[in-house]
């Protein structure tokens, strides 16, 4: 332990026993009061109570050495054997180290010394009656001192036992992987007040444990836990033995399989100052060999390797570390979109803003409008008026649909209001095959950039629509499959209405049997219209145009006929003579069974 100057009020605090602290507190009154010689005594007999009161929380945890002292201690005090009770107080220290651990032999020396001038201070006849013991502040000071910090602020259990103690604790699965708690965990054992070489010990072997095991990484974490939380109890102490001993048992322990575990260990760790020049080195070769992407699970159809994230990790802890962060940087110079997905996965905010970031600045301006849209919606990401200028130039390039897929895919407000200016151009200068799945498909996009957005849409498609001649119907039939819109509707109803005489002829003239379903589903949307002569063309062709009567679409054309039969004597009251002529001509179809359905539908309105 590295105690200097301690008030003397802080040394009183520091005392576990009760019974010390209060002879502690009288032996700092002695000392501010000027009786030096009756402060050493009152410290002294402060030992002796802690020591025994020591003995008797080891006789609880099971000791049988310190219940066999005990019985001794009170067998002397019932037969009042005080030479044995001097013996008693002369061999404290003693049995305090060689039977306890509770002291090292450097603390030892200072309590025989402490216990010598305490024999001087009360028995004047153990020194020269012509010069009697004369005790100076310094030393009842240092008497003072020696006492708290070596016995009285300490638990009972101290060297090997509390070594033991120590590490079952950290070793359970119950102790915590979190920093505070693990502090709240060893601040009620053996290591609160612990002596420097059981600081050392528990500094060292974890250290070794981590660099060297293969461990489950659930103890691993406990494990870096019980570390940081150590150096937080004694910063001083643990930046010390790390110093001293950190490169010596990399140089000497660690083979190449382990360097990871290095690298972890310098990353998650952050009491060490400094390693040697040769770890180092070997640290940034480790890096700069560590491959990112997992070759063997790669396969060449794919646009780009999958990232080992295993490794990835291994960066991110790097980056602690201020020799390497230049080479995590290199590491990382890497296309946008794999920054991205490391962004993604990892909301590390130092890995962020030292590697990540400043890489994406140097590569935002080749990047597409979709990445440039990742980076806008993080949270943490960088400075938008960065960004702006590039994301900008994309979407003054981009279609109508992709700023409306960007808008779905980011409920970003910032992003909603760069894309929304550029809104009523892209409507107005879009094509017909952009404004429709625009305006179909992403209303509730158009709505939350402005409500004014789907009046424009509108609009502009109604001329669009209406454009579309006769010319062009097929062109309108399929977008009429395609999207449900009552502006398509409207004008393919007022195209057949205007084009009667029209849309017999491509009846008559079906070119193919699904242009000749195509076209028979267009009689039905004029039924209403037709006139005699243009019934009786359009059953001759259904006669003699094998591309309407033929296979594999004569079961729809037929059963349509059915029914324009059907909707033609409704309107009329009565069967036409045209018809009557069509079923005549229906007698040369033999053995069609749908054209007998026809047949049928007619031949039952003669009776």
């Amino acid at each position: 332990m590295y105690e200097t100057f301690i008030d003397l009020d802080e040394l009183i605090g520091r005392c576990r026993d009760k019974q010390a602290k209060k002879l502690i507190q009288e032996a700092v009154a002695c000392y501010r009061a000027g009786a030096f010689r009756s402060c050493i005594v009152a410290t002294w007999n402060a030992v002796v109570f802690d020591f025994l009161h020591k003995l008797r929380e080891l006789e609880l945890l099971g000791d049988g050495k310190a219940t066999e002292i005990l019985k001794d201690f009170e067998n002397k005090s019932l037969n009042s054997d005080f030479k044995g009770l001097w013996g008693f107080e002369s061999d404290i220290s003693k049995k305090a180290l060689e039977d306890f651990e509770l002291i090292s032999p450097v603390e030892q020396k200072d309590i025989i010394r402490l216990f010598e001038d305490r024999s001087r201070c009360a028995h004047p006849s153990m020194a020269s009656l012509e010069e009697p013991f004369e005790a100076t502040a310094e030393l009842a000071r240092y008497h003072l001192r020696s006492a708290v910090i070596h016995l009285l602020q300490r638990p009972p259990v101290q060297g090997r036992s509390a070594l033991n103690r120590i590490w079952n604790n950290i070793k359970s699965e119950n102790f915590p992987s979190d920093v505070e708690s693990a502090i709240i965990v060893l601040q009620k054992s053996p290591l609160a007040r612990a002596r420097q070489n059981v600081i050392k010990d528990i500094v060292i072997g974890l250290t070794k444990s981590l660099l060297i095991e293969s461990l489950p990484e659930d103890e691993r974490q406990r494990q870096f836990s019980a570390l940081n939380a150590v150096s937080k109890m004694y910063p001083k102490e643990v930046g010390e033995i790390l110093n001293d001993k950190l490169s010596y048992i990399i140089e000497d322990k660690i083979d190449d399989a382990n360097w990871d575990k290095v690298i972890i260990y310098l990353g998650s760790i952050t009491a060490w100052e400094r390693i040697s020049e040769p770890c180092q080195i070997k640290a940034k070769v480790f890096i700069d060999k560590l491959d990112i992407y997992d070759n063997k699970n790669f396969r060449s159809w794919s646009n780009k390797k999958p990232l080992l994230f295993n490794n990835i990790n291994i960066l991110v802890k790097a980056n602690y570390v201020d020799f390497l962060r230049g080479s995590v940087i290199s590491k990382l110079q890497i296309p946008l979109e794999e920054l991205l997905d490391i962004k993604k996965h990892y909301k590390d905010k130092l890995l962020n803003e030292k590697v990540i970031n400043p890489n994406l600045i140097s590569a935002i301006s080749q990047a597409q409008l979709n990445k440039l849209a990742i980076i806008i919606n993080e949270e943490d990401t960088i400075s938008h008026d960065l960004v702006e200028p590039y994301i900008k130039v994309e979407i003054e390039k981009a279609s109508l649909v992709d700023l409306l897929q960007t808008v779905s895919d980011y409920s970003n407000e910032y992003l909603h209001k760069l894309i929304e200016p550029y809104m009523k151009d892209k409507i107005n200068n879009a094509s017909l095959y952009k404004l429709l799945p625009a305006r179909c498909n992403f209303e509730s996009e158009l709505i939350k950039l402005d409500k004014q957005l789907i009046e424009l849409s509108d609009i502009s498609l109604r001329e669009k629509i209406q454009q579309i001649s006769f010319d062009d119907f097929d062109t309108l039939i399929k977008i009429k499959a395609t999207y449900q819109y009552p502006i398509i509707d409207q004008h393919f109803k007022e195209l057949l209405e205007n084009n009667i005489a029209d849309v017999v002829d491509r009846f008559i003239n079906s070119h193919s049997w699904a242009n000749a379903k195509s076209n028979t589903y267009l009689l039905v949307e004029i039924v209403d219209m037709l006139t005699p002569e243009q019934w009786k063309r359009i059953l001759d062709a259904f006669c003699t145009n094998d591309q309407i009567y033929g296979f594999p679409y004569s079961p729809f054309i037929a059963a349509t006929f059915v029914s324009l039969f059907k909707n033609s004597v409704l309107i009329s009251g009565t069967v036409q003579p045209y018809w009557l002529d069509f079923r005549k001509n229906l007698d040369r179809f033999t053995g069609d069974k749908n054209i007998n359905q026809l047949k049928l539908a007619i031949d039952s309105t003669q009776y």
